[in-house]
């Protein structure tokens, strides 16, 4: 069965539509990529600052980081 001429033009606009509905897709996801990372930047910046003030308030790894950095700051005084 052939398609007429409107019938052809019809499925190109679909088939157009197909292809900017994929290309709007990978923008978003991209977006949402972009966002994404941010995101987990703050994660690992606000989770390192935790971990560095719990180990600073803790008195005993308080005292082992006061011996590492002599230990590995002065090589030579052992």
């Amino acid at each position: 069965m052939a398609l007429d001429p409107y019938e052809k033009r019809a499925a190109m606009h679909k088939a157009m539509v197909i292809r900017l509905r994929m290309a709007a897709a990978a923008h978003e996801l991209a977006a949402t990529t972009a966002i994404t990372e941010r995101s987990m930047r703050q994660f690992v910046d606000t989770w390192n600052s935790s971990v560095a003030r719990e180990v600073a308030e803790h008195p005993d790894l308080a005292e082992l980081n006061v011996q590492l950095d002599g230990y590995y700051e002065n090589p030579g005084k052992r």
